[in-house]
């Protein structure tokens, strides 16, 4: 008659461990992630009036409803939808180029890859603060170059026809560094009988990149879209440094909108609203991006 735990006995024993584990983590979630969404939620169903002390009025859907209508809302989705444009997919591919270069290095590697990631580890505010100095009117760097080329000056962020375009390249300055690392990983994870077996093959480098690497990087991918995409939804710290939404609301994104609404009008109840409609956005991308990382989407 043995004296081990039975497997019933020894499964709830490890339940029970897990359950310990997780809860400290769980707990934060709960009090960072699931209240303040559940709080923002309910913000949204009600006229919150900060005139004359608190007071909320219940109002249903009214504020989702008004949020969708009102044109600067719109426009600032707008916005939101073309920095998506203008970020998702040269971070991607400058990103990959820079892996590809990172992975081709034999020596000196690890100090080319910490070189190439340094824009994601740059403080926001910081980086932003110095990217408007550059693309100053008077003075900035990149009217300096521009003046050496015979090119008179060009008002990067206070004309409606290249503030956002500025912005993004700022985004995609950061965000292909971090695409970046992510192919890099994928890249190294690449097995040594596949370069061989295409060696033997004498299969050409973009044929070999073309045909067999992309493949096998479609996973890493579909991370590094998602990703990319939910940062550039969620920008709000570059733009507000280098333009504060301007000039004309040209660069008033989702986000900058929902802390406009909120702590500039002291609409509460509309600002509540529209940042739960992003969190559902962000949600479904957090999903997606889930199932990259499972091998759900191929």
């Amino acid at each position: 008659m043995g004296t081990g735990a039975s497997p019933a006995r020894r499964g709830t024993g490890q339940g029970r461990i897990a359950a310990v584990l997780l809860a400290p983590a769980m707990l934060l979630i709960t009090l960072f992630v699931i209240l303040p969404g559940l709080l923002a939620f309910t913000a949204g169903l009600f006229r919150v009036d900060l005139t004359n002390g608190v007071r909320w009025t219940w109002s249903g859907v009214e504020n989702f409803a008004a949020v969708l209508a009102d044109p600067a809302v719109r426009q600032a989705l707008v916005n939101t939808l073309v920095y998506c444009a203008l970020t998702i997919v040269p971070s991607l591919v400058i990103g990959l180029g820079l892996a590809l270069l990172a992975n081709s290095f034999t020596r000196g590697r690890k100090v080319l890859q910490t070189l190439l990631f340094l824009p994601f580890t740059a403080n926001l505010v910081a980086m932003a603060v110095v990217f408007r100095y550059i693309f100053d009117l008077r003075g900035g760097f990149a009217n300096q170059a521009l003046a050496v080329a015979g090119i008179g000056p060009v008002n990067f962020l206070g004309d409606t026809r290249y503030a956002l375009p500025t912005v993004a390249a700022v985004g995609v300055w950061r965000g292909a560094a971090l695409a970046m690392i992510m192919f890099l990983a994928g890249l190294t994870s690449v097995p040594t009988a596949v370069h061989e077996a295409c060696a033997a093959d004498g299969i050409t480098r973009f044929t070999k990149l073309r045909l067999v690497i992309l493949p096998l990087l479609r996973p890493t991918t579909v991370f590094v879209t998602v990703l990319t995409a939910i940062q550039a939804v969620q920008v709000f710290d570059t733009i507000n440094v280098m333009t504060q939404g301007g000039p004309l609301g040209a660069t008033e994104t989702a986000l900058t909108m929902t802390w406009r609404l909120g702590f500039a009008y002291y609409d509460l109840g509309q600002g509540a609203a529209l940042s739960t409609l992003l969190l559902v956005v962000l949600v479904g991308a957090g999903v997606l991006r889930r199932g990259a990382l499972t091998g759900g989407v191929r």
